[in-house]
């Protein structure tokens, strides 16, 4: 049986945020990545908590949004060890040739009609996972539906992808098949289109917690005991 993951979902407020676990977990979701944002982010324990209770399982994470490469390596610096997730919206290319190869960072989400090309040349530096927010497709189909072919069409097989919600209240959240009909629409088949709400990102937060663990070494070597 699929567990399924939505790996982004915005929390500001606390009330909302716990309507939202709940209504996670209605919709069939096992897990969820959370960007804490204002009385949230002290509160992360009492959410992982109340989610537990349900049988839903809470990770942080962050979102940078950085104007340039030398800013971006300065939040990864900062902020790597603290969060079990870290994605990148990628403004420009000078970020997206950075977040695509840097081992820090989890995933990479491409703008709606972004103002630089997403070419062979970026996917052929890219060893991270690129992630496409359900949000994205809500305040602008026809872009969001554009942008996210031309990147299909750019990788192919070469990474996996990831769909989220990226929802900030739970009129904004979807359940697992609808957020992976997006890569259907695409020309997915139903099973890898599936892999973006399950596989794709089970794997990432496994690997990730693995990173996280005073055991890691580094990648492949694990002290053991």
């Amino acid at each position: 049986m699929r567990r399924y993951v939505d790996l982004w979902v915005r929390c500001e407020n606390m009330e909302k945020c716990l309507e939202m676990i709940k209504c996670l977990k209605r919709l069939g979701f096992s897990s969820a990545a959370l960007e804490l944002q204002g009385e949230c982010v002290e509160k992360f324990d009492d959410l992982k908590r109340e989610a537990k209770e349900i049988g839903l399982s809470l990770y942080k994470k962050l979102v940078l949004e950085p104007p340039s490469r030398k800013e971006l390596l300065k939040l990864l610096r900062e902020n790597r060890g603290r969060f079990e997730v870290i994605s990148v919206i990628c403004k420009n290319l000078e970020t997206a040739l950075v977040a695509a190869r840097d081992s820090r960072v989890d995933t990479i989400i491409i703008p709606v009609n972004p103002r630089y090309r997403f070419d062979k040349g970026v996917a052929a530096l890219l060893k991270n996972r690129v992630e496409l927010p359900f949000r994205y497709f809500l305040e602008d189909r026809g872009g969001f539906l554009r942008t996210a072919s031309e990147i299909v069409l750019v990788l192919g097989k070469k990474c996996g992808i990831i769909v989220s919600s990226a929802g900030s209240r739970s009129l904004e959240l979807r359940n697992p098949r609808q957020l992976a009909s997006l890569l259907q629409v695409l020309g997915f088949d139903e099973e890898r289109a599936l892999d973006s709400v399950s596989s794709e990102a089970i794997n990432l937060i496994e690997e990730n917690l693995v990173k996280l663990s005073k055991n890691y070494v580094m990648r492949g070597v694990v002290k053991l005991g």
